[in-house]
């Protein structure tokens, strides 16, 4: 039975390939019943494919679905992070066969990026080691540290049944199955400590358990930050939308298109700044700062023939709602990891 769901999934992943081997021309269509003379039904479009090959098999074929796209992937990206803007003016202009569709192509771009992040974060002590939230280093002595502290103790004339281990007057009532006497002058109905110690906050116990491991903080993030991160793309949309609202030769279409391209410029671009810094430090996210902005001027000009004047002031409006956008989906997938603990 496993075997044939990880057949089936292979065969949802590559589902759209081109260059798959059409083992059943010359047979019925399996959806519509035409006959097949070619690699697809004339009627419906289905592939005339079968999937009964051995699961590697599959599993490279659809990896070459993913990565090579029939080759469109070798025209698109030199356009996309060399020539800004040239990408969507010739998509939006009907140029689509020859690239790779804008919401595939950032969606891989968003997977490499928050995969090199994850990765590179999760060997970092801050994911796995508990926090101390009372501010002091304090722990449990072992059992060595404890025989020491006795034989100090005893040294020093104070017994491990001395007054210095002695319970207090609260302890003792309460051993002797009596009251304490605060207990006893606090009216009816009133919580005692233990009552109050136990009712304590929803939000106290999740910091605590991320403060014990803050590994499941990290995982939460790791669950809602690439979910969060797709509004910016809708964000820069209406911000493009109405930077250019009296060009009615333009539609939400054609900012849909220049938005993803812009955001999977920035996905790859940060997940190359982030590979090359662990090599030659921080430093190079001061380059990455440089040309993101170029860039982004670049691309306006590209995709609407923006001047650089006017493409400096967009990008600057851009940037400003980028930095809100930001901010508020960081406080965002903060609060919807804490609360996910």
């Amino acid at each position: 039975m496993s075997s044939e769901l990880e057949t089936l999934g292979a065969a949802s992943v590559g589902s759209l390939s081109t260059t798959r081997t059409a083992d059943l021309s010359g047979q019925p269509c399996r959806n519509c019943g035409e006959m097949v003379e070619q690699r697809h039904c004339p009627r419906c479009g289905q592939l005339a494919a079968s999937f009964h090959r051995p699961f590697i098999s599959l599993i490279f074929e659809s990896i070459n679905d993913a990565m090579a796209l029939d080759g469109r992937i070798s025209r698109t990206l030199p356009l996309l992070l060399f020539r800004p803007g040239v990408l969507t003016r010739r998509y939006n202009e009907g140029k689509r066969a020859r690239y790779v569709p804008p919401f595939r192509l950032f969606l891989l771009s968003s997977l490499i990026f928050y995969f090199i992040v994850f990765a590179l974060l999760d060997g970092q002590s801050w994911t796995s080691d508990p926090i101390n939230i009372n501010g002091d280093a304090q722990r449990e002595l072992t059992d060595e540290e404890m025989a020491e502290l006795e034989k100090q103790l005893n040294e020093a004339g104070i017994g491990t049944s001395g007054s210095f281990f002695k319970l207090d007057s609260g302890e003792e009532n309460a051993s002797a199955g009596l009251e304490s006497p605060e207990a006893a002058s606090a009216p009816e109905g009133s919580p005692t400590d233990a009552d109050s110690e136990e009712e304590t906050s929803e939000i106290e116990e999740r910091l605590r358990r991320i403060a014990d491991n803050p590994k499941l903080l990290f995982m939460a993030i790791q669950d809602w930050a690439p979910r969060l991160s797709l509004l910016l793309v809708p964000l820069t949309m209406l911000t493009l939308a109405l930077m250019y609202f009296w060009k009615r030769r333009l539609y939400t279409y054609n900012h849909a298109i220049h938005a993803f391209h812009l955001h999977t410029w920035m996905y790859l671009a940060g997940a190359l700044t982030v590979l090359v810094s662990q090599v030659t430090g921080p430093g190079v996210w001061a380059v990455f700062v440089i040309i993101m902005p170029i860039y982004v001027i670049l691309s306006l000009r590209g995709a609407y023939g923006t001047g650089f004047i006017m493409g400096f002031l967009r990008m600057c409006l851009l940037f400003t709602v980028w930095s809100v956008g930001l901010t508020l989906l960081t406080a965002f997938t903060f609060i919807a990891s804490v609360f996910s603990v």
